[in-house]
């Protein structure tokens, strides 16, 4: 029902952008459907400020500019998504990879002290596979440093951690409605924050002079802006129209993989995995997991065919970034390792890890 409001909604904002051109500037000042996008997301994250953006990758560069990331050093995890890193090696920043936790494949914070140095000015971390990294200690940690810190909760809308939504202790979240997130809306993105000045820093950076004088007045506004950030009010509407269902259908999915889980450890085929005692703590964007040493592919492949399971199981293959030979051919001496990351090269081949994918 509400993809049909929703293809109702889309044709009706069409035909009225047809009509009455007047309408089509609309959106420009961030009003109707991205507004409402905008607060409802705020509400979600019982957080201050958002900012919709047209993907999660433009959102990410808007901040390293809001935040005046540039010529510094930036620590973050290994395993990750090239998309994440791109806007900072842009900005001439150089990483810092901290090793990852063997069991959640996230930034392992026992390695943060070691891994700062007296040039790290900001962190990322990654909620990878859709499991939230532990954005309360990082942000305990950063806090001492005095670093800015990010989310990258790209993966992880609708996952909970220490009973806050994944990456609530950030300073500032991306979000992402690409193919395969919890909330799809064609392309789109956004960034969540309580800081004011960062909202009003990406306003300045991202967003059309329309829209900066609703937040601004109409004496100080920036035509100038760097990036068009904004998001296609087409995006905005799908997700307002499908967001109660998404979230719903996100549920369900998280309920099959957490029963799933339990039944893969009941029988002794995996390895501990980072999901606590319930289904919210990952929204399971990627089910990987470890086997046990002496189980292979095809017993897993077995046991789901015997309990009629709508998964199937493939081999995979985890990348860490740093020791990618295109990533270290193409950014060669704009990045480094901590000692402990160097110290897990040769210990972490994700040979006998496996990956369920959703067929139903």
């Amino acid at each position: 029902m509400e993809t049909t409001n929703a293809i109702a909604s889309l044709v009706e904002y069409i035909d009225g952008c047809y009509s009455q051109p007047s309408s089509q500037h609309t959106h420009l000042t961030g009003a109707g459907a991205i507004f409402l996008l905008e607060k409802r997301l705020c509400d979600y994250y019982n957080k201050k400020y958002c900012v919709a953006f047209c993907n999660a990758t433009t959102a990410m560069q808007a901040v390293c500019l809001a935040m005046d990331l540039h010529d510094t050093e930036i620590l973050t995890t290994p395993i990750n998504w090239g998309g994440s890193i791109a806007p900072f090696l842009l900005h001439r920043d150089k990483l810092r990879f901290t090793s990852f936790d063997s069991v959640s494949l996230n930034m392992d914070v026992r390695d943060l002290p070691s891994a700062i140095t007296d040039k790290t000015k900001a962190l990322i971390s990654v909620d990878y596979n859709g499991t939230p990294a532990d954005s309360k200690a990082i942000k305990g940690f950063c806090s001492e440093h005095d670093l800015k810190y990010i989310s990258d909760s790209a993966q992880s809308f609708g996952a909970f951690r220490d009973e806050k939504p994944a990456g609530y202790f950030a300073d500032a979240i991306i979000l992402s409605f690409s193919p395969g997130k919890s909330l799809f809306g064609f392309e789109g993105g956004a960034v969540i924050t309580d800081d004011e000045k960062l909202y009003e820093e990406l306003i300045w950076y991202s967003q059309h002079p329309s829209k900066q004088k609703t937040v601004f007045g109409i004496n100080n506004y920036n035509e100038y802006a760097p990036l068009n950030g904004r998001m296609n009010p087409l995006s905005a509407i799908f997700l307002n129209e499908t967001f109660e269902s998404s979230m719903a259908a996100l549920k369900i999915y998280q309920e099959k993989c957490f029963q799933l889980l339990s039944q893969l450890q009941t029988k002794n085929l995996v390895e501990a995995t980072p999901h606590i005692s319930c289904p919210e703590s990952s929204t399971f964007f990627s089910f990987s997991l470890q086997l046990k040493a002496s189980v292979s592919l095809q017993q897993v492949t077995d046991f789901l065919n015997e309990q009629n399971q709508p998964f199937t199981g493939v081999s995979s293959i985890e990348k860490v970034i740093p020791f990618d030979s295109s990533f270290r051919k193409q950014f060669r001496g704009k990045f480094s390792c901590s000692e402990n990351l160097l110290k897990q090269k040769s210990q972490s081949h994700f040979n006998n890890w496996i990956r369920l994918i959703y067929t139903t």
